[in-house]
Formats: C-alpha cells, sequence, structure tokens
C-alpha cells in the first residue's frame, strides 16, 4: 500500500536493473532470457536509452519541490497529516485536549475484542 499518495499500488516498468537483480539473486540465464523475451513481446520492458520508448501522458502536473513539506500521518487516517515544524505543538494539544463521553463510548462499541 502507498497511502501517501492514496494508491494501494505503484507500477514500474521492468528494466536491465530488474534482469541485474534476477542474476544477483540466482536466477538462471535461462530463466533472465525468457523473462526478458516475455515483458519484451508483451511491451512491458521498458530500455531508457530509446527515446522512441518514451510514454505520452495526457496530463502532465508539474510540481515545485521547493514547496514540498515533510509531514507525518497515521496509517488509519493518512489525510490527517501534521507538517513536521508543527508536531510538537500538535502533539501538546492532543495531550490536553479533553475527551468527550461520546467518543470514549463510541470507541468502546467500535474497537475489536477477542471473543
Amino acid at each position: 500500500m502507498a497511502p501517501e499518495y492514496g494508491a494501494t499500488c505503484g507500477f514500474f516498468p521492468v528494466d536491465v536493473k530488474t534482469l541485474e537483480y534476477l542474476r544477483q539473486t540466482g536466477r538462471s540465464e535461462k530463466k533472465v532470457a525468457v523473462v526478458e523475451a516475455y515483458l519484451r513481446a508483451t511491451g512491458m520492458f521498458r530500455d531508457y536509452s530509446d527515446i522512441s520508448e518514451e510514454p505520452h501522458f495526457t496530463t502532465v502536473i508539474e510540481l515545485d519541490l521547493s514547496k514540498v513539506v515533510p509531514c507525518i500521518s497515521g496509517p488509519k487516517r493518512p489525510h490527517d497529516n501534521v507538517p513536521i515544524t508543527e508536531v510538537r505543538e500538535d502533539f501538546e494539544k492532543a495531550l490536553v485536549n479533553k475527551v468527550r463521553t461520546s467518543d470514549i463510548t463510541h470507541m468502546a462499541k467500535t474497537s475489536s475484542r477477542p471473543n
């Protein structure tokens, strides 16, 4: 899973580095050749030195990396992120915030308990 960008999986093309990995992890040359032949035949092999294989995107998004801010978020609610610069303040607020009785009742009803 990749909750940091809202995906359940990411797809990356297979390239010569992938084939190197197969060799380094003990796959035979015959197996590597079969894998490469299959990937090339199905169009899933990427040769970065061949400019004609550049992907064509319908939409291009530009991102100014100078505006990207490191942050943290929880696994249950990844959209509730806190910038690193505000973590101390956010944590201290959480320590003094009162929990309502209705929140405790809701947590008790929704928590999983062993049978």
